[in-house]
């Protein structure tokens, strides 16, 4: 083990029993943690660690990753158990069981596969999920909480499109990203956040509140829009309007046809700024035909081939977090794809020279654009019908949200919730961003502190 490692690790035995014991004594602490956690999605490589380091690995996992925000959800979860032991142990959060299958096949297959140990990678990561998921369940009892996490939400966006105006503006980006890895990871963190922000601008929280998410929300859309992200663009366009359809008043003002004129003017002025872009774009990636027409280029097409031909006679897949060993070792050559395989999980891959003729961009192959095809390659048919599963369970939770029409913060809340994993299900078709760290934990977070007001009854929070 590097130094570095057992240098962090040394001051993990410090840190954690020290900030366990602070947020115990003073419970504004906590409150504190669980809302820079929300913000801190948008900086979490401040402080990275990667244990067991592939930095030169093209997996969607590098190593076993520990991040500043690890602690947070730490102190939160350690000290909420213990305010639990008095009172006996909590009912499970809905949704959880799914979560725990999903989560024990995938320990499986990792287990089961060859290379295992970019499988541990990722199933690490996918543990620090469910810890956050856990900690956020817990933590949010009543409406106060739930008011914290939406301020929070509304900072992180508003800073996140400070950044993305800078990369677009100062820095000459086509494409912004602003804090985040990827202009597509930037779009999908908009994707789960705008709808929310959208819904609570529609409910009955307080003025103030109701004023930062709408502000908050038309930010964060021109962020997608800055990605000139091509999913971005049009899943936003629905999302806006299935939130305003569904939490907005039905009824004619002049202030809602003056607001909209506005908005319209605003928003063609900045589509007509970037229209270069989204042009430039999609002539130089070509359209569908190109995109997923045929084996002898990297487009999406190819991926879903790829992923179809990993299952072929193994309906397990070939791996949790092996796409790119298995395709640049085995299945990338079959189809005409010329990658230069790895040599084993210890030792650095070439990383060139790449033949003319090779019909790839880099050495080695990315992971598949799509969470389905990835989730398909490296898991199997049982894979994708158990992570289908989980995702009908959290849509469930958030619908149920729907079943009467309220203004209400915490019925609105759910709403926007249910269009925030609409948002990163739309992503997901055609990229693997779900994976990405601080998306996940954003999702998690919010499905989390939905799971603590689920089932939807307006007395829910009052009785706790």
């Amino acid at each position: 083990m590097e130094t570095k490692s057992l240098i962090f690790l040394a001051l993990c035995s410090v840190v954690i029993p020290v900030g366990v014991a602070l947020v115990g004594k003073y419970p504004r602490l906590k409150d504190f943690c669980a809302a820079l956690m929300v913000f801190g999605t948008t900086e979490y490589g401040l402080r990275t660690i990667n244990f067991y380091s592939r930095e030169w690995y093209r997996g969607t996992t590098r190593g076993f990753e520990l991040c500043w925000l690890d602690f947070l959800w730490i102190f939160i979860l350690v000290d909420e158990r213990r305010l639990a032991r008095p009172a006996g142990p909590r009912p499970l959060p809905f949704s959880l069981g799914s979560m725990l299958v999903f989560f024990a096949y995938n320990a499986l297959n990792a287990a089961l596969s060859e290379p295992k140990l970019f499988g541990l990678f990722e199933l690490s990561k996918a543990l620090r999920g469910l810890m956050v998921f856990l900690a956020f369940a817990y933590y949010v009892k009543d409406e106060r909480a739930l008011r914290r996490l939406v301020w929070a939400l509304c900072i992180a966006v508003i800073y996140e499109w400070f950044w993305t105006v800078h990369a677009r503006l100062v820095l000459g980006h086509a494409r912004s990203e602003g804090t985040l890895s990827h202009p597509n990871a930037l779009s999908m963190y908009n994707l789960i956040a705008v709808p929310l922000l959208l819904a609570v601008a529609l409910s009955d929280a307080g003025p103030r509140l109701r004023k930062a998410c709408g502000i908050a929300a038309f930010l964060g859309t021109t962020s997608v829009l800055f990605t000139v992200s091509r999913a971005g663009l049009f899943s936003i366009a629905l999302l806006l309007l299935a939130v305003g359809l569904t939490c907005g008043s039905l009824r004619i003002t002049p202030a809602k046809v003056l607001a909209a004129a506005l908005l319209l003017v605003m928003g063609a002025v900045l589509y007509a700024k970037l229209a270069p872009s989204f042009e430039a774009r999609f002539a130089s990636e070509g359209g569908l035909e190109k995109e997923y027409g045929g084996e002898d280029n990297e487009g999406r097409g190819v991926y879903l081939t790829l992923a179809e031909m990993m299952t072929d006679g193994n309906v397990w897949g070939c791996g949790l977090n092996n796409w790119s060993y298995c395709v640049s070792n085995q299945y990338g050559p079959r189809i005409g794809l010329q990658y230069l395989p790895y040599r084993g999980t210890d030792e650095v891959p070439p990383d060139g020279p790449i033949p003319a003729d090779a019909n790839i961009d880099a050495p080695q192959a990315p992971p598949g654009h799509s969470l389905y095809a990835i989730t398909l390659g490296e898991t199997g048919w049982p894979g994708v019908l158990l992570f289908l599963w989980v995702w009908l369970r959290w849509l469930w939770m958030a619908g149920s949200f729907f079943s009467r029409r309220s203004s209400a913060f915490r019925s609105r809340f759910g709403v926007g919730v249910f269009f925030s994993l609409a948002g990163a299900f739309s992503q997901s078709v055609v990229e693997w961003e779900y994976r990405q760290t601080p998306l996940l934990f954003l999702l998690h977070i919010l499905l989390g502190a939905l799971a603590a007001v689920y089932p939807a009854r307006p007395s829910v929070l009052a009785r706790r």
